[in-house]
């Protein structure tokens, strides 16, 4: 006779291990509640159903990769100006918290207007911890960050470099970008604290990217990610009660990557929703030289008949990966990939959107760098009104880059097919 597993009983369960069974039940709950408001339109008929049935298996396979919230509000910025203005009014007022992490903090306008606002929310009597990339953020004085911390905030300098570390682990780079208020509101995308993201107001625009202005339960899991990036070995007790969650919001979760600590979270998730997208997955990435992964996944879904459509940067700050991009670009678009590259601005946007529901925005490049080395941040969200937004914004963003063709890439010459599989072999190291 088989004997029957019994999970055991709540009482036999450690604190932390009872939180954990109290926040499946919770993640279950909320996408069974998100997938009703985002797809009622189609919970009748045979094709609807099938769709809505996909899709929460989707959910449920993706569930256990991060921590799950429901009732936030998700707003998608794509103007430079507007993200830092907000992100300053925020800070000016903060309450009780301010939480940033960078991977670039310059010292221009744009860095030292945020270190000052960072500095008066500190002397108001906030908690404010600074999380940045020793390199990325190397041009900011050591003397203008102890001003900081002289105005009562920790400053964490990420992986400094130093000559006795081992040459590769000194490329583990902080790329995260997030800034979290009050436990309640936060802001979360590719951009760093620097002119070059800003507009005419306060930068050169430089850049085309995205930011995600978010509130409800979901910043407290971005401030607590920045909470055990700073305490050193990961672990962290849960401190702070979420903000009150919205009735109608949406369902977002929080993904990393941190490949020192295991955590793939990101990478298992763009799998996930491409190995099961229906309809389309457009996906903006400036830096495009996707491991192997997830390069078959792409193929997969296109070879499905799935729409995959790839926009990335046609005017690099970094020509060296375009060229290696180049590289990979034969067989993507033999399995009915599209690739573009933006002209028109300097791509730095990473955001993906899947079958019109489906929106993730964060700090996460298709390129090996992201996926073997650097600290990524994505913010994952079931909603159709972000969706929407970054589709339309990814279609004006198309009007501007010119498609690469399969007749055009064979016809390259020798001395760049040469150069291009040489900068692809640098860039898998």
């Amino acid at each position: 006779m088989s004997r029957r597993r019994t999970r055991p009983a709540a009482a036999a369960l450690s604190a932390p291990e009872r939180e954990a069974r109290a926040d499946a039940s919770r993640s279950r709950a909320a996408i069974e509640a998100a997938i009703q408001r985002v797809f009622a339109p189609h919970l009748t008929g045979g094709q609807g159903a099938r769709f809505v049935g996909a899709w929460r298996k989707t959910l449920r396979m993706l569930r256990p990769l991060g921590a799950v919230s429901q009732g936030n509000s998700v707003r998608v910025l794509t103007d430079g100006d507007e993200v830092f203005e907000a992100a300053w009014a925020a800070i000016a007022a903060a309450k009780t918290s301010v939480h940033l992490s960078t991977y670039i903090l310059e010292s221009d306008r744009v860095g030292e207007r945020t270190l000052l606002e960072l500095e008066r929310a500190a002397e108001r009597g906030c908690h404010v911890l600074l999380v940045l990339d020793a390199f990325g953020s190397h041009r900011v004085s050591a003397e203008r960050l102890a001003r900081v911390r002289r105005a009562g905030a920790t400053v964490i300098a990420f992986n400094p470099i130093v000559r006795w570390r081992a040459p590769f682990s000194r490329l583990v780079r902080y790329h995260r970008k997030i800034l979290v208020v009050d436990r309640r509101l936060a802001f979360c995308g590719g951009m760093n604290v620097a002119e070059e993201y800003a507009g005419a107001r306060h930068g050169s625009g430089l850049f085309r990217d995205t930011q995600v202005a978010l509130e409800g339960p979901c910043a407290r899991d971005l401030a607590e990610l920045i909470e055990r990036d700073a305490s050193g070995d990961g672990t962290l007790e849960r401190r702070a009660p979420a903000a009150e969650a919205a009735p109608s919001g949406s369902l977002v979760q929080i993904l990393e990557s941190h490949v020192r600590r295991h955590r793939r979270a990101i990478q298992k998730a763009l799998r996930v929703t491409l190995g099961r997208a229906l309809e389309r997955c457009y996906l903006s990435s400036p830096y495009f030289v996707p491991p192997a992964r997830l390069k078959s996944a792409l193929m997969h879904a296109a070879r499905r008949g799935v729409d995959v459509r790839v926009l990335t940067a046609g005017r690099s700050d970094v020509p060296l990966v375009r060229l290696a991009s180049q590289h990979l670009h034969g067989r993507l678009l033999r399995a009915g990939v599209r690739i573009f590259e933006l002209e028109a601005r300097v791509l730095h946007a990473k955001t993906v959107t899947v079958d019109g529901v489906y929106a993730s925005v964060g700090s996460f490049n298709l390129d090996y760098w992201s996926d073997r080395r650097n600290l990524e941040v994505s913010v994952t969200a079931l909603d159709r009104g972000a969706a929407c937004a970054l589709e339309q914004q990814f279609l004006r963003d198309l009007e501007g880059a010119r498609e690469v063709r399969l007749e055009h890439w064979m016809q390259r010459s020798w001395p760049r097919r040469c150069a291009g599989w040489l900068a692809y072999q640098l860039f898998r190291l």
